[in-house]
């Protein structure tokens, strides 16, 4: 990116002086600390991850309605 595209704080900003977007919508998503993609993914697994922890826990754990 140009510089001369910077605000006084240096970041870019959202749209050029001619109204287009700075940044395409491709890149917007995948570009800067972490791509949003990537956090919900793992946010995902890790939902599904803790549940399957639970349903397991009712199948062999105390409480389940097997026999003693």
């Amino acid at each position: 990116m140009s510089t001369k595209l910077k605000g006084p704080d240096g970041r870019i900003p959202d749209r050029l002086p001619d109204g287009r977007p700075a940044v395409s919508w491709e890149r917007r998503w995948t570009e800067g600390p972490l791509p949003l993609w990537l956090v919900a993914a793992a946010g995902g697994i890790a939902v599904i991850f803790v549940l399957g922890i639970f349903f397991y826990g009712s199948y062999t754990g105390v409480g389940n309605a097997g026999g003693l």
